[in-house]
């Protein structure tokens, strides 16, 4: 099996240390590198020797990783010396001695790096530890404690304050690593490594600069798919605040969750790696004082949760069990010493009443309380309940043995409410971006289909012209061939409707992220509002368009009220009409309607304005992969109606999030042969993660494809339903170049050319993706899936790793 490319990075085979101070790596070597490291010493006059040549490597094998600690300006020489032994991977950490030119430094590794077809992470690295190899590249005489997260920082002093921090909370670390910028070992290449590794649970990003935009979505994208993502990133700008508002956008789209604040940082961890995922916003209080719930209150108003409404026999019932005169409201209080039992059916009831998604405990210090025994009612309540509960145990000294307790069971446990209300927030953020981050656009046009050659022709002629926007007439030309149900700016807009506040829709252009789209008041009313606050990126569904519309406080402050169901839909359609428009035609820069009008039954533009980019040269977007935008839209070219040998239709498409349920379903009706020929085992089902892996795609980068029929459903009088027949997919390799594939088709399908027509597809899209080869690795006694593969052209070679398998693979740049 290839070795992906930073497995050097990560874990290396053979290490040469070129360095003036002993290294924990050299003082303990791991098993991993047992009689594999080669130390050179600087000496106090600065001066060393390389070896020529190093003896656990055999003739014309590379070295896997070089780990430079020596002055920055000795580095020209160092380097020179090293081309001999061919490191994969090159770590320079930090020196005493600064470099005089750290920005020339840093520039000549890079480029000394790529002419050398090596990694490069550092200058002034941290290094790279991996705790449970006993790895640690890096100065940190201590090293991490072995865990399931993995901690990537553009900084190394972050780094190495979060490691300092963990060990207050027991918080252990699969791998740990600072990333440099956009020239060396990129932040987008690690996490698509960490989205793979085995030994990392979820992933905490600490960013100063994001890199090039769809590389580090496609990464993001990938990571947040399979493990949850905790994203803090520094450096605001003051001169650009919606830079910061789109990047927010993004992060969402992605399904991680972005965090604003240092000290939110464990906070996240903790919730997300232990904590149960509540699958709402409303949450119960119970506390022993009113003063930590007000607080905890202060916080929750105005976030992503909100105060539960607790039924009036959950009232009852807490009466039954609390003291009298206890609060019975939301909070619940209680001033009576705590008693673990009673502490342990209070908290049943809340838990128990279905307008309640989670319970947060709030517990100060009391002298008349047995405080052990409330942190262990909460311990054995916590694993039995189905929802999530989270503490705050006030204090610090005095309150760290039962918060410790609670953690190691796996329930997050605070210092303060502010900490313990903002972590209910983190769950609820992470739950409603993962559902953000599975929404694509349906494989159907909306119901008119835009005139997109008109569209085309009309953009390309303005730009041509030499024109940097669109005259009012070519506007209203542009919206009417996409059918944007809005009426034009040369209407007149009725009374009624000019009594409304008005709306306003905008596109403007990211440096980073392409097209973005604004959606708040109009007119006048804009000066009022943020004008930053509620942003989506293109591609939009239904469901996104509607959240662009409901997310900002002036849907709740106006439109909820006052807008019409019949001018709401109208809405959200147009909302999803000028997103095509962005995704489709990359010579638009900027698209204004403001004022945007509204009454009973329709909408009303009262100006409309389209810039244009002097430099589009009319490619189509599809050509060049929908490079403009952030998002890969959903690629509905590859969306075809098809005939199976015998006459019977069925439907090739790219497949989408909401096929999980479709596919859980097709792997489990393939007969024991069928899936023992796919997956070389009994697997009767795939796992959460591997449907998530093989549903939410990033067609910039890879693509799977599925084939569709429909068919009787018994459940619902015998109405059609959609059934997927049959599965093809590819995974990009390690070395970047090809991709691995895989393909199954149900055992009522086989043999009618199913299996053939998504083949030629999937080897159609990987040639349009730039990839050298296709291959995948076949049991030898599969005849009919090599006759199949021998068909399409593809050599039939033995594997050499294993004789029982063969390898079927395709040349696509010939």
């Amino acid at each position: 099996m290839l070795r992906h490319r930073l497995a050097a990075l990560f874990e290396p085979r053979s290490l040469l240390v070129l360095s003036s101070r002993e290294l924990p790596v050299v003082r303990t070597p791991p098993a991993l590198l047992e009689g594999r490291i080669a130390v050179v010493r600087i000496g106090g006059d600065g001066r060393w020797q390389m070896p020529r040549r190093l003896d656990f490597l055999e003739d014309g094998q590379r070295l896997d990783m070089a780990l430079l600690c020596l002055d920055p300006a000795s580095l020209p020489a160092a380097l020179d010396a090293l081309k001999t032994h061919r490191p994969r991977a090159l770590v320079l950490l930090p020196h005493s001695t600064p470099a005089a030119d750290p920005i020339e430094t840093r520039a000549y590794c890079q480029s000394w790096g790529r002419m050398n077809d090596c990694l490069v992470l550092g200058p002034g690295a941290l290094g790279v530890q991996r705790p449970h190899l006993g790895l640690s590249l890096g100065l940190d005489p201590n090293g991490a404690p072995v865990g399931r997260v993995a901690l990537v920082a553009q900084s190394r002093m972050v780094a190495a304050a979060v490691l300092d921090w963990a060990g207050d909370i027991q918080l252990g670390f699969s791998a740990v690593v600072s990333a440099g910028d956009a020239d060396g070992v990129t932040v987008a290449d690690i996490l698509e490594y960490l989205s793979m590794d085995p030994r990392t649970d979820s992933i905490v990003l600490y960013l100063e600069e994001a890199d090039s935009s769809r590389r580090f979505t496609s990464a993001l994208m990938a990571a947040a798919s399979v493990k949850p993502v905790i994203l803090l990133k520094a450096g605001r700008s003051d001169s650009n605040p919606a830079a910061d508002a789109v990047f927010d956008a993004l992060v969402r789209r992605t399904g991680a969750v972005r965090i604003r604040f240092f000290v939110q940082l464990f906070s996240a961890l903790k919730v997300l790696v232990h904590a149960k995922r509540q699958r709402g916003r409303r949450i119960a209080l119970f506390s022993n004082g009113y003063g930590a719930a007000h607080l905890a209150l202060d916080v929750i108003g105005g976030g992503p949760v909100s105060r539960a409404d607790l039924s009036s026999q959950t009232q009852r019932d807490l009466a039954a069990v609390l003291e009298p005169g206890a609060a019975l409201g939301n909070p619940v209080i209680s001033h009576a010493p705590l008693d673990p039992a009673r502490l342990q059916q209070a908290l049943g009831v809340l838990a128990n009443d279905t307008n309640v998604d989670g319970v947060l405990v709030l517990i100060a210090p009391d002298a008349l309380s047995d405080m052990d025994g409330a942190a262990e009612a909460l311990a054995r309540f916590s694993e039995a309940s189905s929802k999530p509960i989270m503490s705050c145990f006030l204090g610090d000294a005095s309150m760290r043995s039962q918060r410790h307790r609670l953690d190691a069971v796996g329930l997050p446990a605070f210092r303060t409410p502010e900490s313990a209300a903002n972590a209910f927030g983190i769950l609820a953020s992470y739950q409603y971006n993962q559902t953000l981050a599975q929404q694509t656009l349906p494989p159907e046009m909306l119901s008119r289909p835009p005139r997109l050659d008109e569209a085309r022709a009309l953009l390309n002629d303005a730009i041509m012209s030499g024109r940097s926007d669109l005259d009012p007439a070519s506007c209203r030309w542009l919206l009417d061939c996409f059918h944007v149900p809005i009426r034009p700016d040369d209407q007149p807009v009725p009374d009624a409707a000019r009594e409304h506040v008005p709306m306003a829709v905008h596109v403007r252009q990211d440096v980073r992220f392409g097209p973005y789209m604004r959606f708040g008041p109009g007119g006048d009313a804009a000066r009022l509002a943020s004008p930053h606050r509620e942003i989506e990126l293109p591609p939009l569904n239904n469901y996104l368009a509607r959240q662009l519309i409901q997310r900002g406080k002036f849907w709740s402050r106006v439109l909820e009220r006052d807008l019409s169901p019949a001018a709401f839909e109208q809405l959200r359609e147009a909302l999803e009409r000028i997103s095509e428009i962005v995704s489709e035609l990359p010579g638009i820069r900027t698209l204004t309607i403001d004022p945007l009008w509204w009454d009973d039954t329709s909408l009303y533009a009262g100006d409309i304005r389209v810039g244009l980019d002097p430099g589009y040269d009319g490619e189509r977007p599809e050509n060049r992969a929908y490079r403009h935008m952030a998002i890969h839209p959903y690629p509905r070219r590859l969306v075809r109606p098809m005939i199976r040998k015998d006459g019977q239709e069925w439907l090739l498409r790219p497949i989408r999030p909401e096929d999980a349920v479709l596919l859980q379903e097709f792997v489990r009706d393939l007969s024991d042969e069928s899936r023992y020929m796919r997956f070389v085992s009994m697997l009767r089902e795939l796992t959460p993660r591997m449907l998530a892996r093989y549903t939410r795609i990033d067609y910039d980068r890879e693509v799977a494809l599925v084939a569709t029929a429909q068919v009787p459903n018994p459940e619902n009088r015998g109405l059609l339903r959609e059934r997927i027949v049959g599965f093809a997919h590819y995974l990009r390799n390690a070395d970047g170049q090809g991709a691995e594939y895989a393909l199954v088709i149900a055992d009522d399908w086989q043999r009618r050319g199913v299996g053939a027509a998504l083949m030629r597809s999937l080897v159609d899209v990987a040639r349009r993706q730039g990839l050298g080869y296709i291959e995948g690795i076949v049991l030898a006694t599969n005849r009919p899936m090599l006759g199949l593969m021998t068909s399409l052209g593809m050599r039939n070679d033995p594997d050499e790793a294993d004789p029982g398998m063969r390898r079927l693979w395709m040349r696509l740049d010939a």
